[in-house]
């Protein structure tokens, strides 16, 4: 079986920046979604042991989204130029992984998570996790074959939603999650639905009567039927009036599975193509202290003191010693430092 993980970058990224919002560099320059970013990866590849590893990217420029609606997406914030420049920068991240980059002018991520999932799951030998901060990614759940990771809090509590997981959180199957979003909205997305109905409400009407075009197919057959589920009236108004909006939101929260793109799976896998000095060289550009040496446990591949090298000549203990010291001195937060600090200060 090859495990392919399929990583949506903005939305980690994202989710980083933000649960790190004061990590920078000693001058000053933010790092917090990007060490967030290299953290995911090396947990990523100590917990799932990947075969291969995708990145998937939004771009700037809108989407068919954007066209079709121009709310979508309205009621966000303007993008921190700080995480904008994290963003840039973390396809150095990638390079240095050895991991490949897609994205696609007019499409978000999401969609190239639909269809590489599409692609890949055709062969039942794949295994395909998505890893997201975004629950949108949930309506890709296939079974036990496509699944997401995701985080739950902060960049380190994780959590698989397989399909019985989905069923576990929400009530129902990864396939409704689009007519849940379709009737209740999402206001991070600015996906309006129907005003009035709620969480709950869009739950009940999915667990008694399928999804928003067989909800409406019921409805127009005969209302006593939702009566009799406990829908007041003033609900079942609601539905009636609000059937355009349930459909175009559903339409909107809809993940494309079918974009037309190059997709491929490296030569490589993820294990032959990994190389430590590239990414040891991005660690020491972004002072993540302690990432490589982790990087290194996880693979079992631990560096030792002795290893340590100064052009061809092998480093005494007495001189690790005063370089240690010398750091130290430098930096009196760092007390024990690591190679990855000798080099950094060297």
């Amino acid at each position: 079986m090859k495990k392919i993980i399929l990583l949506d970058s903005h939305a980690i990224i994202h989710r980083a920046y933000h649960g790190l919002p004061d990590f920078s560099t000693k001058s000053g320059i933010p790092t917090g979604g990007l060490f967030g970013l290299s953290s995911m990866l090396i947990k990523i590849i100590s917990d799932l042991k990947p075969d291969y590893l995708i990145a998937c990217y939004d771009l700037p420029k809108p989407t068919f989204r954007h066209l079709a609606y121009e709310g979508y997406k309205g009621g966000r914030a303007k993008t921190d130029e700080e995480l904008i420049s994290q963003i840039k920068s973390s396809r150095e991240i990638f390079k240095a992984f050895s991991i490949p980059v897609y994205e696609a002018e007019g499409f978000e991520a999401d969609d190239l998570l639909g269809t590489f999932s599409e692609i890949l799951k055709k062969d039942k030998k794949n295994k395909i996790i998505i890893a997201s901060g975004d629950m949108d990614t949930l309506q890709l759940v296939d079974k036990n074959q496509v699944v997401v990771f995701t985080l739950k809090k902060g960049i380190n509590d994780t959590i698989i939603y397989d399909e019985e997981k989905v069923f576990e959180r929400f009530g129902f199957g990864p396939e409704n999650i689009i007519d849940f979003k379709g009737l209740s909205g999402d206001p991070s997305d600015n996906i309006i639905g129907i005003s009035g109905i709620g969480e709950k409400t869009a739950t009940k009407l999915i667990l008694n009567f399928g999804n928003i075009e067989n909800i409406y197919k019921k409805l127009k057959k005969s209302e006593k039927d939702f009566e009799e589920k406990g829908f007041k009236p003033r609900m079942i108004n609601l539905l009636k009036e609000g059937e355009e909006e349930a459909l175009f939101s559903k339409e909107l929260a809809t993940i494309k599975k079918d974009v037309e793109t190059n997709f491929s799976l490296p030569e490589q896998n993820f294990n032959e193509s990994l190389d430590l000095s590239k990414i040891g060289e991005v660690f020491r550009k972004y002072e993540f202290r302690n990432l490589l040496e982790r990087l290194q446990k996880n693979l079992g591949l631990e560096k030792k003191e002795e290893d340590l090298a100064d052009g061809e000549e092998e480093i005494s203990k007495e001189k690790l010693k005063e370089l240690k010291l010398a750091v130290h001195l430098l930096n009196p937060n760092i007390s024990e430092p690591t190679l990855d600090d000798l080099k950094n200060f060297e």
